[in-house]
């Protein structure tokens, strides 16, 4: 389904696939500038530019760099969308930027089903093919695979930090955060830009729905000043009313849904009750099925995302469209978990082009060397083990907010946010 994004896909850390699958591989072959105010749904398909956004082509030969990628493509939420977005970027730098170091880049990849054991299998299967390092994918059973990496000695770069194992493996090396960096900087823009004193957060009542709401949210607005309360929902509820209507009880500045499955459902009960305040969200609050659910119960709603939007006019999102229309499908969904995929390619593209040795040392040492590095589509990264509390291996927490604006996603500040300093790791 299109449209699934961050927290949404944490929803699958508490779902259990039906069974295990097995793990065939599929070998295939940034920027500061500020993001334009107005864009469209990030789902949804936008024009792409001329071709000449892909620049001068510059074939790379010899010798494959075989990268390994698990992905989350089985089960009650899979993320395909990130795998194909990688090998469309692979297939660009092949073209364009001659690989690495004048070397063609190959991925080997292995579909996973969001469960740490298949995720491990997966690990042994793509370490047989003795790959380079890992290029770190959208899988929420990550944390099966860094038994096997660690023992192989293997450098992982980028992918999407669905777990604290991610987000705190000495070999990882993640240039966004996820479920923390997002929320903290929505929180931070409602209180400082938007004097949000006093907020009501209603949270999916499960074991990622706690730690997001109570863990990171809440303690994230007494961070930062204002008074809040939590309100739990739970999964299977069918009448929402009441958890609106005690979400409005305090008579709030804002109210924020942390509701991945039921963003629509709870959009429209605080509408049912009378609520006209301020709303904040998540990220798949914000996609094209959920805002065409909600309707104008979505209206206003302002919401964190670590990227350019694909159509904010940029040269990377320029490039981006064009390396898709010239390599990928018509199928794949242009949401925040592409765009995951394809800056991952390019920011190891950018980092590892000049180091002649590519062992996991000198990969690790080009990334963690305390500087400001560009990041594609998004905010520059620092891999310096500070940017983000208990989260050692995320190297940036900044976010651009953006606001559902007549049932579609606009950029409202082109100023990148952080709220890393109102997030500590719960004891």
């Amino acid at each position: 389904m299109t449209g699934r994004k961050w927290t949404g896909a944490l929803l699958a850390l508490s779902l259990a696939a039906a069974a295990a699958t097995g793990c065939g591989s599929d070998d295939s072959s940034s920027s500061d500038s500020a993001a334009a105010k107005t864009t469209s749904g990030a789902a949804t398909q936008a024009a792409a530019p001329a071709a000449d956004a892909l620049g001068t082509p510059k074939k790379a030969s010899g010798d494959p760099i075989v990268l390994g990628l698990l992905n989350l493509e089985s089960g009650p939420v899979t993320f395909p969308e990130y795998r194909q977005a990688a090998e469309v970027a692979v297939k660009y730098i092949n073209d364009y930027k001659g690989g690495i170091g004048g070397r063609p880049v190959e991925l080997a990849s292995c579909a996973t089903d969001g469960q740490p054991a298949t995720s491990g299998r997966c690990a042994n299967q793509i370490a047989d093919k003795k790959p380079t390092a890992i290029l770190g994918g959208a899988d929420t059973g990550a944390p099966g695979a860094f038994p096997v990496y660690k023992r192989k000695d293997l450098a992982y770069m980028g992918g999407i930090p669905f777990t604290p194992v991610e987000s705190n493996a000495p070999n990882a090396i993640q240039f966004y955060s996820v479920s923390v960096g997002d929320n903290a900087a929505t929180v931070q823009y409602a209180t400082k830009e938007l004097g949000v004193k006093k907020a009501a957060v209603l949270y999916t009542d499960d074991t990622q729905g706690k730690a997001t709401g109570l863990g990171v949210i809440v303690p994230a607005f007494k961070a930062a000043g204002a008074e809040v309360k939590g309100i739990a929902v739970p999964p299977s509820a069918a009448d929402l009313s009441s958890a609106a209507a005690a979400a409005i009880s305090t008579s709030p500045d804002a109210v924020y849904v942390n509701t991945p499955g039921a963003c629509p459902a709870v959009l429209k009960a605080l509408k049912a009750v009378g609520y006209s305040g301020k709303i904040m969200g998540i990220d798949p609050c914000t996609s094209p099925p959920a805002l065409k659910a909600a309707g104008d119960a979505a209206e206003g709603l302002y919401f964190a995302q670590p990227f350019q939007s694909v159509d904010s006019g940029t040269d990377d999102a320029n490039l981006m469209l064009a390396a898709i229309k010239k390599y990928g499908s018509d199928d794949i969904a242009l949401d925040s978990i592409a765009q995951a995929g394809f800056s991952s390619v390019m920011n190891v593209q950018a980092e590892l082009d000049d180091v002649s040795d590519l062992s996991t040392k000198n990969i690790l040492a080009a990334f963690k060397d305390g500087q400001a590095h560009k990041s594609f589509l998004a905010h520059d990264y620092t891999c310096d083990g500070k940017q983000l509390a208990g989260n050692t291996a995320v190297c940036n927490t900044y976010q651009l907010i953006k606001q559902v604006k007549s049932g579609k996603v606009t950029t409202v500040d082109e100023n990148w946010v952080t709220g890393a300093d109102l997030y500590k790791p719960q004891s």
